[in-house]
């Protein structure tokens, strides 16, 4: 029987090892926090899970959040230009799930258990853990496991962060449109979202600045919010009410505060893909998944659909290889799993640049035609034609006529 060692508790290490357990394939956990520790600590990123995520989750039978607070079924999108605001409302089908990963991962990790799967908590050499093995997957970006997969410079083209990034979680924000997310470009500056968020103590909202180095947004990102509350939320309000004041509107100041101390991440993230292979000395080949093989921009917020469509796809690899699982299946594996991700992380990385004059407008399409903004914002459930759709002109123009031959909805203009 084919042994796996999967290092790494977040989804992609979870969702394969659900998978391979499913398909009778023995996997082993290594974890260095248990399930307790997973539901503790400050928050690490504010995931969506987009439909086939879902599906995927379904098929594990780890879904549990089919319910409005925890779901995003609307986008309201408004780009500021210099000029009038851009502004359009689009229906996001099937709706993504938002569910705080102190929920979602503990879930699927006690869920693994539960069926009789191998946990082994603590950090141990790379070298002993393969001896028990025929393969390793390294699901963790953490650094020293990080340096046995080095940059792939080819694949990734920034080496510094693009955006510095202060996301949080907060009370004291209201909803134009219920269970929606708002998105504020601005061109230059960076981007405001709020995003409605299921969190340990119910329904809160997300509300995150992209901030182009070195704009205005980007200041927020160096304030200690634990050492000084007051200030730090004084200048939360302040940038909102300027960048995005339809948003500052709809925040009572008297509510407004993060739901607790700590629940915010700040700092910047550097897009970049590693080399998906390694050989340990013994020759037991190792593949990296999840962010210790990606990490992308989390603004198309693609990293844990990227991740969980990367775990179906190793598992089914792996259901029918005969190995050996050396570093020539590693490498081979590697390239197949990449097949796909190109397209996240193609588009992840051009959604950083200023957009070019076709897909500007798109977005001109999509303001005026609801048709176009429906089927715009609900493709960020599929990288793959998302990104043939803004890669081109000419994909633009075939998604645009796509959307003319569906039927007629009233103008938003």
């Amino acid at each position: 029987m084919t042994r796996v060692g999967i290092i790494g508790a977040g989804i992609s290490g979870l969702q394969l090892a659900l998978r391979l357990q499913q398909m009778g394939v023995h996997a082993t956990v290594y974890s260095t926090q248990d399930i307790d520790q997973l539901k503790s600590g400050r928050p690490r990123n504010f995931p969506a899970r987009f439909g086939r995520t879902q599906q995927r989750e379904a098929q594990l039978g780890v879904f549990d959040w089919e319910f409005a607070d925890a779901q995003v079924r609307h986008w309201s999108v408004t780009v500021h230009s210099g000029g009038p605001d851009l502004e359009f409302v689009a229906d996001l089908t099937p709706p993504s799930s938002v569910v705080d990963f102190r929920i979602y991962l503990p879930h699927l990790l006690n869920q693994f258990v539960q069926r009789g799967g191998d946990l082994v908590i603590g950090d141990r050499p790379i070298e002993e853990t393969a001896r028990h093995h025929d393969l390793l997957v390294v699901a963790n970006g953490s650094r020293a496991l990080r340096e046995l997969f080095p940059v792939d410079a080819a694949r990734s083209p920034y080496r510094t962060p693009q955006r510095i990034l202060c996301s949080g979680l907060y009370s004291g924000i209201g909803e134009e449109v219920p269970h929606s997310l708002d998105v504020h470009f601005l061109p230059g500056v960076g981007e405001i979202f709020r995003i409605p968020f299921l969190t340990l103590s119910g329904r809160a909202d997300v509300l995150a600045f992209e901030a182009v180095p070195g704009s205005p947004l980007e200041a927020v990102s160096h304030l200690d919010a634990d050492a000084d509350p007051v200030a730090f939320h004084h200048d939360v309000l302040k940038l909102v009410g300027e960048y995005a004041p339809t948003l500052r509107e709809r925040i009572d100041s008297s509510a407004f505060s993060l739901i607790a101390p700590g629940e915010v991440a700040q700092g910047g993230i550097t897009p970049v893909v590693r080399q998906g292979w390694a050989a340990l000395d013994d020759g037991t080949g190792v593949l990296a998944i999840g962010d210790a093989w990606i990490t992308n921009d989390p603004l198309t917020a693609q990293g844990a659909n990227l991740g969980s469509h990367t775990a179906f796809a190793l598992a089914d690899l792996l259901s029918t290889a005969q190995g050996p699982f050396d570093e020539k299946f590693c490498r081979t594996a590697s390239a197949r799993l990449w097949d796909h991700a190109r397209h996240v992380v193609e588009w992840s990385n051009a959604f950083l640049a200023e957009p070019p004059p076709h897909v500007a407008e798109l977005f001109l399409h999509a303001a005026g035609d609801k048709r176009v903004a429906d089927a715009f914002v609900s493709n960020f459930n599929d990288p793959v034609t998302m990104w043939k759709t803004l890669s081109s002109p000419a994909g633009t123009e075939s998604f645009l006529a796509g959307c003319r031959r569906t039927a007629p909805l009233p103008s938003r203009q």
